[in-house]
């Protein structure tokens, strides 16, 4: 029996201190600014009204200070060259004409995720002991291996030998990658695919790696993390989301050259009945929700569970699809006392994330 699974860990060690607030709002503003500093500072030239806008949201971050204040959620990073000059009683000033005259960026304020959420993040994966892990919202490759080794080893006496995250083109450091107790033999990245409007399909990336099986036989892991509702869903975002899920379903459907056994998984964003995630769910491409043994009573993976929040998908082949034995949600590591047990470790500040881990059995 191979058990595969996929978790949104919402970072193992730190992350992103917009994105850490109870509710979206507080820290949308500062991801949306983020973005666009990074689109300014890019331009060959600034111009009048780029200039005006880096002075406007340094006001609000100060980040051309030596020494911004603690709760400022976007900093500055210079490393040659000057973006900013202060002359003494006058008016900040952008010194800079363009991105050859300097060299730096913004990034996002990161804060450490408090040890017990990382404890439980462990246990939940420990508890259900999956063959193969999609990792969803996590920092990098050596902070995957350092979990695997210094959380799930020493405390749960469970590890996986073999990790990867290929960085994607979200700059926050939510990417996603794989964990698995057998090789990886092969891997693919699709960073770099172009939609019709000739930029970047995937916000993190779609890769593909390819697992050799105990007693042969080959399985395509293919992990995603679609467009985010974080900062509204407005139809820029729909149409993304869905062009995301037909190049994804794309990829699935080529992988099927090197194995029949092949599952896309992740944390899609979006319900199974949505418009942007048809595609997902063509070709005999079916969800491990379809198995008699999805919970009925609360069928989504986010939070309370309900309909509106099944965002977790295991997407199988239609050969993998006729070897499911099981499934499950394990959503003990949420504290929602009136609907379910947790962990005894758990309460509502060290929850191990507000996803649900979703596993299947599979009997190859």
């Amino acid at each position: 029996m191979l058990r595969i699974a996929t978790f949104n860990l919402e970072n193992l060690f730190t992350r992103p201190s917009a994105m850490s607030f109870p509710s979206d709002a507080p820290g949308r503003q500062a991801i949306e600014d983020h973005a666009e500093l990074n689109g300014i500072v890019a331009k060959d030239a600034y111009g009048s009204d780029d200039k005006l806008r880096l002075i406007e949201l340094s006001g609000v971050y100060k980040f051309h200070l030596l020494d911004p204040p603690d709760d400022a959620l976007v900093l500055l990073q210079k490393i040659r060259g000057q973006l900013f000059k202060k002359p003494k009683n006058k008016p900040l000033e952008v010194v800079a004409g363009g991105r050859a005259e300097w060299t730096g960026w913004f990034e996002l304020r990161r804060e450490n995720v408090e040890w017990p959420v990382t404890y439980n993040t462990g246990r939940v994966i420990a508890e259900t002991h999956p063959d193969i892990l999609i990792v969803v919202e996590v920092e990098n490759r050596p902070t995957l291996m350092r979990f695997c080794e210094q959380v799930l080893a020493p405390k749960f006496q469970f590890t996986y030998p073999h990790c990867m995250v290929i960085d994607g083109n979200d700059d926050r450091g939510i990417d996603v990658g794989i964990a698995s107790r057998f090789p990886i033999v092969d891997m693919r990245s699709h960073v770099d695919d172009l939609g019709a409007n000739g930029k970047q399909v995937f916000s993190r990336d779609c890769p593909e790696y390819d697992i050799d099986l105990p007693g042969g036989g080959r399985i395509v892991v293919i992990p995603n993390h679609l467009k985010s509702k974080r900062n509204g869903d407005d139809q820029v975002s729909l149409d993304r989301r869905e062009a995301q899920a037909k190049q994804a379903h794309a990829i699935a459907m080529a992988a099927l050259t090197r194995s029949d056994l092949v599952i896309l998984g992740g944390d899609l964003n979006d319900v199974p009945d949505s418009a942007p995630l048809a595609s997902l769910f063509t070709d005999g491409f079916a969800d491990v929700s379809t198995h008699a043994n999805w919970p009925q009573d609360r069928p989504g993976t986010y939070d309370t569970g309900l309909k509106t929040g099944k965002f977790d998908y295991l997407i199988m082949s239609p050969q993998l699809h006729s070897k499911l034995h099981d499934v499950g949600i394990e959503r003990r590591g949420t504290y929602h006392p009136k609907l379910w047990k947790s962990f005894g470790s758990v309460d509502k500040t060290s929850e191990a994330s507000d996803h649900h881990l979703v596993w299947a059995d599979f009997d190859l």
